[in-house]
C-alpha cells in the first residue's frame, strides 16, 4: 500500500474586503487579532491575521489592485474565533459599529458560550468561548 499525500492543516482562509485598512483596524483593534504576515502580489494585497502566538488557522483580508469591487460574502457562512469574554468581545464590536445578529447565548448542550455579529464588509462571525 502506499502513502496518499494528505493536507495536514487548514493554514488560513482568504476573503476579499472592501477597505483593507478598515478591516484590518477591526479585526486587530477590536477583535485582538495580531498580523501574522502582509502579501504584497501584482494584483493583490492581504494582510494575514491569527493569534500572537501563530497558532491556530488565520484569516488572509484580501483587496483586488485592479479596481474590482469586493464580492458579496458568498459562500462562507462565518469567521469563527475563540475568545475568553464572549460578552465583552460581542460588546466591543458592536460598540465599534458592527450590526448584532446574536447576542451572547449558552448553548448547554454544546458547552459554549456564542455571539454572532457582522464584519465591516458584511461577514458573519461567530465569537465563542468555552467553559473555563
Amino acid at each position: 500500500m502506499t502513502d496518499v499525500p494528505r493536507a495536514t492543516r487548514i493554514g488560513n482562509v482568504a476573503v476579499y474586503v472592501a477597505d483593507l485598512e478598515r478591516a484590518e483596524r477591526f479585526y486587530v483593534d477590536v477583535l485582538g487579532l495580531h498580523v501574522r504576515a502582509r502579501v504584497h502580489a501584482p494584483t493583490v494585497e492581504e494582510v494575514i491575521l491569527g493569534a500572537a502566538d501563530g497558532s491556530g488557522s488565520a484569516l488572509m483580508l484580501a483587496f483586488a489592485l485592479d479596481g474590482a469591487p469586493a464580492l458579496p460574502p458568498q459562500g462562507i457562512w462565518k469567521v469563527f474565533v475563540e475568545t475568553t469574554d464572549a460578552r465583552g468581545l460581542f460588546d466591543r464590536a458592536v460598540a465599534a459599529g458592527a450590526p448584532a445578529v446574536m447576542e451572547p447565548t449558552e448553548l448547554a448542550q454544546y458547552r459554549v458560550t456564542i455571539a454572532m455579529f457582522l464584519d465591516c464588509d458584511g461577514y458573519l462571525v461567530e465569537v465563542g468561548q468555552l467553559p473555563a
